[in-house]
């Protein structure tokens, strides 16, 4: 597995990001700002980020989140207690972009790069406004420095679908969690209802389709049993699947959430 090498803690924390108004900025949550009220977003979790977490307690826990987009679940959780780190996804380099053929224009990667760039701003607006403490790391899910040490929860939220390589993904994330994994992410459909009696069986869904070169974005739609085999092998044999409704663009959507718990060392123990 290959690491970003950075030497020197300076090397791995991005600086602020001075954002002071609203401009240019987009929210993928909606999120309450002191003097600024409700800002609307495509997601709206206010009521559910219990759900999210899979009801664990963070209080003193340090966390490493991976999938912090405009940066809702992360400020919840430092509201909550903990010490939060989030992996910086604010370069379209870091993101597995599915390669369809480009027609004329701007490239997926260039599209990506301007729209990842106005989540940030918006994410370093709600920093500023909240207060936060919340340091974001330079690196990919793939490969995330070792000088920002173990954390006792690692949460990935809604990331597993844009990796190429989830398992990849979860290996790499896993090596820093001494305690807990919580997974969250989408059902395969809108159609929660059916979708939640289906879940249990549902198999891994290879996202792109040919005739539809625009979902250049999402890979997989993996079910809660895949993600709980894929955690038991990297160490996190005890864990259970909470399923949840969040709402998107107004209606409700199903998700679910594994919260796995360590059972033996790393892969990175057992190598050496």
């Amino acid at each position: 597995m290959s690491y970003v090498p950075l030497l020197r803690p300076s090397d791995v924390f991005r600086p602020p990001m001075p954002v002071e108004s609203l401009d240019s900025c987009f929210f993928t949550h909606t999120i309450d700002l002191p003097g600024y009220g409700t800002i609307p977003g495509q997601w709206d979790m206010r009521g559910g980020v219990e759900d999210c977490i899979g009801f664990v307690a963070l209080r003193g826990k340090r966390i490493l989140q991976i999938g912090d987009d405009s940066g809702f679940l992360g400020f919840e959780m430092e509201k909550r207690g903990a010490e939060v780190i989030g992996l910086d996804g604010s370069a379209g380099r870091s993101w597995d972009i599915v390669p369809f053929p480009q027609p004329e224009g701007p490239s997926s990667r260039q599209k990506l790069d301007r729209h990842l760039d106005t989540i940030r701003r918006a994410y370093w607006f709600s920093h500023r406004t909240l207060g936060s403490r919340i340091r974001l790391v330079r690196g990919t899910p793939y490969a995330i420095p070792d000088l920002i040490g173990p954390a006792d929860i690692v949460v990935l939220n809604d990331a597993l679908h844009r990796l190429r390589d989830p398992f990849r993904g979860l290996h790499a994330a896993a090596r820093f969690a001494r305690e807990t994994m919580i997974v969250s992410d989408v059902a395969a459909s809108r159609h929660w209802l059916r979708d939640l009696a289906q879940l249990a069986r549902q198999p891994a869904f290879f996202v792109p389709r040919a005739h539809r070169p625009d979902g250049w974005g999402s890979w997989w739609r993996l079910p809660p049993a895949t993600v709980q085999e894929m955690l038991a092998i990297l160490g996190f044999a005890d864990s259970a699947v909470h399923r949840h409704r969040q709402i998107y663009l107004g209606a409700p959507r199903l998700c679910y959430t594994v919260v796995a718990r360590r059972t033996g060392p790393t892969s990175d123990d057992q190598e050496s």
